[in-house]
């Protein structure tokens, strides 16, 4: 679980450099028959971001099912402690975006331009102020989301656009901070009662079928039946055959999506969620298999399991949150420079190279503010199970 977090981050982590410094890539309308060949191939999910964000919600559907189904005591000290899980980190890697705006301005504005990448110079359309700080690292982080992207679409009067934050990966963390909360309550029905959960889960994934949400309902249902701890089957035909389906519907997303689900996104009725756009939908989807066709291979099992892996990769996190500052401020800039001096195509390459290095560094540093999150968080679900009367018996699992 640890190993396919982190090669999620880094699938997030390439997609925003890409379509920074080499916009072909991501974008349709490419300018070179190799670009546009990579983007319609299997080799365009190595820079699939949304598809693994939708795995990053997924795998928390999952972890956190084992983390609350132990400690369900006190729900109101559990949602304080992942309230600080996910915003500590939020909030100081905000405050260290304000802080490479104000060193580098916004350099990704020009850079855009010279690249041809109005994507690129959208971003940091913010103020910088220590209101905007603070309510972007927290309330529009947590609780609030951002506009046109697939949060709550009931708070859209309050929401601002994902251009004006400081960190756009944050789009992310309130939905997962409700989904965590969806996970708590299921955890709650399940232990008053079989079948209020069966209800529950089944009412839930029903309402959220065209939304991100259903993610956590999926690796809720993966935990309960416990995948990832049975031994892999014998037979890998099938678990293959998944892998591969989802991966290919998460690649010709952009381009194709069955009828069927444009139906659903546009079918007009209270009675689901709001609907996202098929194609990120058809992502979540794809993602949804992919996630259950490798979590039932023996031979992924066995690469996912490398220490060298499961250890780097626990910097999933802070990488996550760091390299879009990075990418904006200080790679951008160094883009800025290097065109100047030695051309276009070797600044691209330049900023491209050392931006992601200068990330990794970045996140390495970052991962501290991570560790303090993740005790005070523990420590906070400790006092619930303590109180509880309940041993607490392992901290690390609980953290996550």
């Amino acid at each position: 679980m640890e190993s396919i977090r982190g090669l999620a981050a880094i699938q997030v982590l390439l997609l925003h450099f890409f379509a920074a410094f080499v916009p072909d890539l991501v974008f349709p309308g490419h300018s070179s028959a190799l670009a546009a060949s990579i983007h319609l191939s299997p080799l365009s999910f190595l820079y699939d971001g949304y598809s693994a964000v939708y795995i990053f919600f997924t795998l928390s559907g999952y972890v956190l099912t084992r983390s609350f189904e132990r400690q369900s005591m006190r729900p109101q000290l559990q949602i304080v402690a992942r309230v600080v899980r996910l915003g500590l980190p939020a909030l100081l890697a905000t405050v260290v975006a304000a802080a490479l705006m104000v060193l580098f301005g916004k350099a990704n504005v020009e850079a855009g331009k010279w690249l041809g990448s109005d994507w690129l110079s959208r971003q940091w359309d913010t103020d910088l102020s220590t209101i905007s700080i603070i309510r972007d690292g927290t309330v529009n982080a947590l609780f609030l989301g951002y506009r046109d992207m697939p949060g709550a679409v009931f708070l859209a009067p309050w929401q601002q656009s994902t251009e004006q934050s400081f960190i756009t990966p944050l789009w992310t963390l309130s939905i997962e901070f409700y989904g965590s909360m969806t996970i708590l309550l299921l955890g709650w029905c399940a232990q008053r009662s079989r079948q209020l959960w069966l209800l529950v889960v089944i009412l839930g994934a029903v309402f959220t079928i065209r939304s991100a949400y259903l993610c956590f309902f999926a690796g809720h249902l993966l935990a309960v039946a416990y995948c990832a701890e049975r031994p892999a089957p014998e037979r890998a035909s099938l678990p293959a055959a998944l892998a591969a389906f989802g991966l290919l519907s998460c690649v010709v997303a952009d381009i194709w999506q069955p009828d069927w689900l444009i139906s659903l996104y546009s079918w007009p009725t209270p009675w689901l969620f709001a609907g996202q756009f098929p194609p990120m939908q058809q992502k979540a989807f794809g993602a949804v298999l992919f996630l259950i066709g490798i979590i039932h291979l023996q031979v992924c099992r066995d690469f996912l399991s490398k220490p060298w892996l499961v250890a780097r990769s626990k910097l999933s996190f802070p990488l996550y949150l760091m390299h879009w500052p990075i990418m904006c401020g200080p790679a951008a800039a160094l883009f800025l420079s290097l065109n100047k001096m030695a051309g276009t195509g070797f600044a691209q390459i330049s900023a491209l190279v050392s931006g992601i290095a200068l990330a990794v560094a970045a996140s390495k540093v970052f991962a501290s503010v991570d560790r303090y999150a993740v005790e005070i968080s523990a420590r906070l679900r400790g006092h619930a199970i303590n109180n509880s009367g309940v041993r607490l018996d392992d901290r690390a699992e609980m953290a996550r």
